[in-house]
């Protein structure tokens, strides 16, 4: 094998590893999900990589508050779960970055 085919053979398993690499990135950003409980643990949140809630647990005792801390908990609490679900994104991303560095 010449120089020039073992550097094109270099070449193409550099980019195959780099499209392996993207093609897992990809795949893992398509499940990525985040969830948080509040902290009285009354209401449960889990949402899409995107952030959009797409299950919501409230608790029975959550009957006896009022409507605006019942709403201010799940506010917060599916926010927690937004912010997870982008922080794995980023960090999907950063080894993204560093497999294609």
């Amino acid at each position: 094998m010449s120089a020039s085919d073992q550097r094109i053979t270099e070449i193409v398993d550099g980019v195959r590893t780099r499209l392996g690499a993207l093609q897992d990135c990809v795949a893992a950003l398509g499940v990525v999900s985040g969830a948080a409980t509040s902290p009285d643990g009354l209401v449960r949140a889990e949402v899409d990589g995107n952030g959009a809630l797409t299950r919501l647990w409230l608790d029975e005792a959550l009957n006896g508050l009022h409507a605006r801390d019942v709403a201010a908990s799940i506010l917060a609490t599916t926010h927690e779960a937004a912010r997870a679900a982008a922080a794995e994104r980023a960090r999907l991303l950063g080894e993204l970055r560093g497999a294609l560095g």
